[in-house]
């Protein structure tokens, strides 16, 4: 997804989409407040350069990753790859 150091989703592809995500919300939102204690989006910001977190997804380690846009900087790509289960 596409978003702000605000929160505020500006863009989401079709996955994302499916877990109800959408440009009408805050990612920071969605779910469980604890899940976003490891939200490292400020310091994606404020260092103007990709962060990750590893993190235990629910089939095994996932990464989470917050990318500024080259020369849109105040845009952040958030995206998670690695272990997670597929319904059926």
């Amino acid at each position: 997804m596409l978003i702000k150091k605000n929160r505020q989703i500006y863009a989401v592809n079709p996955k994302t989409a499916s877990l109800g995500m959408n440009d009408q919300i805050k990612c920071s939102s969605m779910g469980d407040p604890q899940r976003h204690k490891g939200c490292l989006c400020n310091r994606a910001v404020d260092e103007k350069r990709t962060v990750c977190v590893v993190y235990d997804g629910p089939v095994g380690k996932a990464y989470g990753y917050w990318m500024p846009v080259a020369g849109a900087e105040e845009y952040i790509l958030h995206f998670s790859v690695g272990a997670f289960s597929i319904p059926e």
